[in-house]
């Protein structure tokens, strides 16, 4: 079943890169079930973490903060709790916060991203991290 995975994830990336967020919005969903019953649990974080992305952008936020909380929960239950995957999975959960006006949440979770991603040395990461951090700060 991790090739029927595997070609999912390829056909939504393609979809994404092509524009077609309907189709790779579909895949995404298809490769995160796929991988659920097949009890690939880091494969469906990585696909519910671009679902939440998705949902973010099309303003289905309160779906986007469900995806990226999925996803944190089985990073975290499968060791990859300070890994940059569970940091990316933070940032979307705290944007998702952001984008429903739950400044503090947002914050904490922001903090969190960003310590993770300076163990990581992701300089992008810790950057964005501070940008929001400041703005919230100041807002």
């Amino acid at each position: 079943m991790t090739e029927a995975i595997e070609a999912h994830l390829m056909l939504a990336r393609e979809a994404a890169a092509q524009g077609r967020a309907g189709d790779a919005r579909n895949s995404w969903a298809r490769a995160a079930a796929l991988s659920r019953e097949s009890g690939a649990p880091l494969l469906q974080a990585h696909a519910l973490r671009h679902l939440s992305d998705l949902d973010r952008e099309a303003d289905h936020l309160e779906q986007a903060l469900a995806h990226a909380e999925q996803a944190a929960a089985l990073y975290s239950a499968h060791g990859q709790g300070a890994s940059v995957d569970m940091a990316n999975a933070l940032r979307l959960k705290a944007l998702a916060l952001d984008g429903l006006r739950r400044a503090e949440p947002a914050q904490a979770v922001w903090r969190t991203a960003r310590e993770l991603y300076a163990g990581a040395d992701v300089e992008a990461g810790v950057a964005e991290c501070d940008t929001r951090l400041a703005a919230d700060a100041g807002g």
